[in-house]
């Protein structure tokens, strides 16, 4: 990331507000750009969801309803459009028992509230199949949104990696290193884990946008390459010799 001012331990709360405003147009944007198939949420209606329905119905120690398997499966959609896909994730994320799941979470959560421990949580929500760290920090995240960050792609790298795409293990480890960075700018700024990820994602995708576009404008075109220079043949005594007129006898050869 080029503007240090922008990095996790220098960004102000003018800077962050900023950034968190251009949320909403960004990802508007991108939905508007992905084709949907008939009876599928778009990106617009999956954020929606993510950020206001499920909080709503399911943060706090009382929540309004428990959390269903359809529920985790409308989640884990989100997270599979909002950032990278990966094709067998929903098929394991299905198999699990309707049942299993709502108390695999209830356990989860009831065990959570007494001290926050986000760590206790996951690894009990990470037992259902296709759940890793990941996704069990976005279920955790829809109860306690503002002291919970989702272990997105573009939290990690902004608050883990100076800004840089570094390579991702999506264990326990990492995640333990990102919830205590995003706990140190909850303090700092007094803002939501919610909000913190939002901003990580416009900032990274700003900044993937604007090296594309400078790669694109850098990319010499066919017209614009320089020709390699005409090599030019040293004159050799075989070369002066077929200079020379051709004797009457060797006409009409080919060479």
């Amino acid at each position: 990331m080029a503007d240090e001012s922008l990095l996790l331990t220098n960004i102000t709360i003018d800077r962050f507000n900023e950034l968190l405003a251009q949320y909403n147009p960004l990802t508007a944007s991108i939905s508007s750009t992905k084709s949907v198939k008939p009876g599928q949420k778009t990106l617009l209606e999956l954020d929606a969801f993510r950020y206001e329905d499920a909080v709503a119905r399911f943060r706090s120690r009382t929540p309004q309803a428990r959390m269903t398997h359809e529920d985790v499966k409308v989640l884990v959609d989100w997270k599979l459009r909002h950032g990278k896909f990966r094709p067998t994730l929903m098929k394991l994320v299905s198999s699990n028992d309707e049942a299993t799941v709502a108390d695999t979470i209830e356990k989860a959560m009831a065990n959570y509230w007494p001290d926050r421990d986000a760590s206790k949580a996951l690894d009990a929500i990470a037992k259902l199949k296709g759940i890793g760290p990941a996704t069990a920090s976005l279920l955790l995240s829809v109860h306690d949104p503002d002291r919970v960050i989702f272990f997105s792609d573009e939290a990690f790298y902004w608050m883990c990696c100076g800004g840089r795409k570094s390579p991702i293990k999506y264990n326990a480890k990492e995640y333990q290193e990102l919830n205590v960075a995003a706990q140190v700018l909850v303090k700092r700024l007094g803002v939501s884990a919610t909000d913190i990820e939002k901003v990580a994602y416009v900032l990274m995708k700003e900044d993937s946008q604007a090296t594309t576009s400078v790669m694109s404008e850098t990319k010499p075109t066919k017209a614009d390459s320089p020709k390699p220079p005409t090599k030019r043949k040293s004159t050799t005594a075989a070369d002066t010799s077929s200079q020379a007129p051709v004797r009457r006898s060797k006409r009409g050869k080919a060479s």
